[in-house]
């Protein structure tokens, strides 16, 4: 398992401090967020039972550690905000996805960090309007407001995997370039002309 937050209002950038803030609460602490998660809900039950029963000292001495990592990531995720605007938590839940958080390159550093914020990336770039224009992958874009791949025939995926996913990597490791890759690659689908399968893939 791995870890998610929820702040309304953080950028991307903001989510991934919050997460590389939560898990080095864990690695300090010396478990792992499933170990913290579960030590937490058997100590909760444990208090609601009254305080019957063996005490599960185990649970206890790491009980605290997983409220700790949500509280860093408040911090770090929304850092420089007014206070007012603050969350009292991060909403810190666990994922089913195989996935650790410990890097043996950069690239795989700089990968996570893609596939952590990327719902997040494209719902930035639709509310700043960058698919406004009514195209194919505009559409696939808006479709995608919930991140729910499911809902995507096979072209539609494709379209996301060719026109959009570049443009989304570009606005979170090179966003000083994006305008340019934008007008750019926009350009060149412009000139594409467009076969049956796209002309069909929305109803009118």
């Amino acid at each position: 398992m791995t870890i998610t937050i929820r702040v309304e209002g953080a950028q991307p950038e903001g989510i991934i401090r919050g997460l590389l803030a939560a898990q080095d609460v864990f690695d300090k602490a010396g478990v792992t967020p499933d170990e913290a998660a579960t030590a937490r809900f058997v100590v909760e039950g444990w208090d609601i039972r009254g305080f019957v029963g063996k005490v599960p000292e185990a649970e206890l001495a790491i009980c605290t550690v997983w409220d700790e990592a949500d509280q860093a990531a408040v911090r770090a995720c929304c850092t420089g905000w007014a206070a007012d605007k603050v969350p009292n938590s991060a909403e810190l839940e666990l994922v089913q996805k195989p996935q650790r958080f410990k890097f043996s390159s950069e690239e795989e550093r700089s990968e996570w960090l893609f596939q952590t914020a990327n719902a997040g990336i494209l719902e930035e770039m639709c509310e700043e309007g960058y698919f406004y224009e009514g195209r194919p992958e505009d559409k696939v874009a808006f479709l995608l407001d919930d991140w729910d791949f499911d809902r995507l025939t096979e072209e539609q995926r494709r379209l996301y995997d060719e026109r959009i996913y570049p443009l989304m990597r570009v606005w979170l490791f090179k966003r000083e370039r994006f305008e340019e890759e934008y007008v750019r690659l926009r350009a060149e689908w412009r000139c594409d002309k467009p076969d049956d399968r796209q002309l069909n893939l929305f109803p009118a």
